[in-house]
């Protein structure tokens, strides 16, 4: 198991592009050995670590706790790599039900990533069986440890998944989604790319089924998404200790705030007003978030008094509009609006590459990310006084 001075080596995971915003988070959390990388970021903790990252992060969809490096040049290696790698007893006891995942790049002896998974499943089970007279049950749709393999070429790296199946960017709160729903952890990058201070208006004057909104209010009133998880993967880890997590969920609720300030959703679409209702309700957010119905081409402000604020937005595109002119033509409206009804203020937008030219606005910082399959921008923007 891989364990050095300063913790586990751990590996929380995100939308590429997002590393920034992830490892802000991991810095405010005091943890150690803190390392950007490919759609994700390293750093070092303990078993108290790695849940509180669970619990709080925003922009985090996986917790990994990394057990080692294993050889993939073939499958006996990878076998014997596995069975090496941890006392498996301990991990997944005969009592215990586990599922394997695995991710396969540029490994000319995994073709098929269902083999990958296989060989570590088989290695696992054999482990504790020589060890404990007995294997543990696979159980895929609802296992209480899920164990994920990530292979590149002739290496891979073997991990449990503190999330557990289901990624954290899976609030709860969102079971109706409209076309290209925008998921809760790359909202939440949003919010914090917008630098906004949470003191000021903010509107998402395209709202959809409101996931910005909630986002942003769950960040004003200081609520840690995974207080919203009804089950967590570490939870369901030998050696876990309950109270320790009722420790930590009793000090994140104490954290909370009534304060909000004022978070309006707009949209044409009286049905993506309706979602965007229904799940502020699930999210027991109505008394924050107000909802109405404009065409964002006769857009005002709302906080004339207000000398800034924030508009974020994931506007709709390509196929939601059916075509890349009606995309630039929404575009321009929107920008035009901005500029003769927002100045001063900051907008925050996710569009597809080199859309953001149609705002015509100054470009006051770029994250390039994936929305699905997508290639887009998280883009921010300041509007002229």
């Amino acid at each position: 198991m891989s364990r050095s001075g300063g913790g586990w080596r751990c590996f929380a995971t995100t939308a590429p592009g997002l590393e920034p915003f992830l490892a802000e988070e991991l810095r405010g959390l005091g943890l150690s050995g803190i390392k950007p990388g490919a759609s994700g970021v390293g750093f070092r903790g303990d078993r108290e670590a790695l849940m509180r990252v669970c619990m709080t992060s925003r922009t985090a969809h996986r917790v990994l706790w990394t057990l080692g490096d294993v050889d993939t040049s073939s499958r006996e290696e990878l076998y014997k790599g596995v069975r090496a790698a941890a006392r498996w007893e301990g991990l997944i006891p005969p009592d215990k039900t586990l599922a394997v995942f695995a991710s396969v790049r540029d490994a000319p002896a995994f073709r098929d990533t269902r083999m990958a998974a296989l060989t570590v499943k088989d290695a696992v089970v054999d482990a504790v069986r020589d060890a404990r007279g007995a294997r543990p049950s696979v159980s895929v749709d609802d296992p209480d440890v899920v164990i994920r393999l990530s292979v590149k070429g002739r290496r891979g790296v073997l991990s449990l998944d503190g999330a557990g199946r289901t990624s954290l960017h899976a609030r709860g709160y969102r079971t109706e989604a409209g076309e290209a729903p925008l998921r809760e952890t790359v909202a939440s990058a949003m919010i914090l790319a917008s630098g906004w201070e949470q003191r000021t208006p903010l509107i998402d004057p395209m709202c959809g089924s409101g996931t910005l909104l909630i986002e942003a209010a769950y960040i004003a009133k200081r609520v840690a998404p995974g207080l919203l998880r009804e089950t967590h993967g570490f939870a369901r880890w030998p050696g876990h200790r309950q109270d320790r997590l009722l420790r930590l969920t009793s000090e994140l609720r104490r954290e909370h705030t009534r304060r909000c300030p004022p978070i309006l959703g707009l949209d044409v679409d009286p049905q993506m007003l309706r979602l965007a209702r229904a799940n502020s309700e699930r999210a027991g957010l109505t008394s924050a978030i107000a909802l109405d119905r404009i065409d964002v081409r006769a857009l005002e402000n709302p906080f004339p008094e207000a000398p800034t604020g924030v508009i974020v937005s994931n506007p709709p595109y390509g196929q939601r509009l059916g075509d890349d002119r009606a995309a630039r033509e929404l575009i321009a409206a929107l920008g035009r609006r901005l500029r003769t009804q927002f100045p001063g203020w900051v907008g925050c937008f996710i569009l597809p590459r080199g859309l953001a030219r149609a705002l015509d606005l100054p470009l006051a910082g770029r994250w390039p990310t994936k929305n699905g399959a997508l290639d887009v921008d998280i883009i921010r923007v300041e509007i002229p006084r």
